[in-house]
């Protein structure tokens, strides 16, 4: 009665595992490091570094990063671009105009409400999201780009946005969206679950096999 109560419980946790396998792939997907909704500078951003919005990543190899980016009042264009960490912080000690440097490759497709993904993709090294535009850009970003594929470059990064306001003169600010997610240990997770969840079923139906046998050949 012992050993049949045993059997169940592995063959049950077993079968957690495999359950557990794709809900943990999909929940540990993406890990979102920025979701912020407005996020509000000056429009003297444009000349210089020190006064633009900054986020700081990392990448590890075969990693990459998600970005959704739009701005969030009429009148109101911004600006996003990507630098390696070294370059910044070199450039922000200048505080070098970011109008004038280059970013790095990353690629993008627009994304409007109401209608399936744009074709309007590519690799760039900068987007702007105008004031009269719908949705938001979605960018994927991984160390470089290859046409409009990812090549993976480990390293430390930022985020830079700058902006515009065509506005009244009174009001300076620049309001933009901006949501940062990383490749999490989804794929990692789901793999490691299947394998326990498929190794434990195995040894248990081994176990069973073994206890026949024994069973059988007593019983001769």
């Amino acid at each position: 009665m012992k050993r049949k109560l045993i059997v169940k419980i592995v063959l049950i946790l077993g079968i957690v595992f495999l359950i557990l396998a794709p809900i943990l792939g999909y929940t540990t997907d993406k890990l979102v490091l920025l979701d912020q909704k407005p996020i509000v500078i000056n429009e003297d951003s444009e000349d210089g570094l020190q006064k633009s919005f900054a986020f700081p990543f990392s990448l590890e190899s075969h990693q990459k990063i998600s970005i959704e980016f739009s701005v969030y009042y009429a009148n109101v264009s911004a600006t996003l671009k990507i630098f390696g960490r070294g370059f910044y912080d070199q450039r922000y000690s200048l505080n070098s105009s970011p109008t004038g440097l280059t970013g790095l490759d990353f690629v993008y497709s627009q994304f409007v409400w109401g209608q399936s993904p744009s074709t309007y993709t590519g690799s760039d090294n900068e987007r702007t999201f105008l004031y009269d535009e719908d949705g938001y850009w979605y960018i994927e970003f991984a160390g470089d780009t290859s046409g409009d594929y990812l090549i993976s470059i480990p390293g430390s990064y930022v985020i830079v946005v700058y902006g515009d306001n065509n506005g009244p003169p009174s009001d300076t600010t620049v309001s933009f969206n901006l949501v940062v997610k990383i490749d999490g240990p989804g794929d990692f997770l789901e793999e490691l679950f299947y394998y326990i969840g498929a190794g434990v079923i195995g040894l248990l139906v081994l176990f069973i096999s073994y206890s026949y046998y024994k069973k059988f050949k007593g019983g001769r």
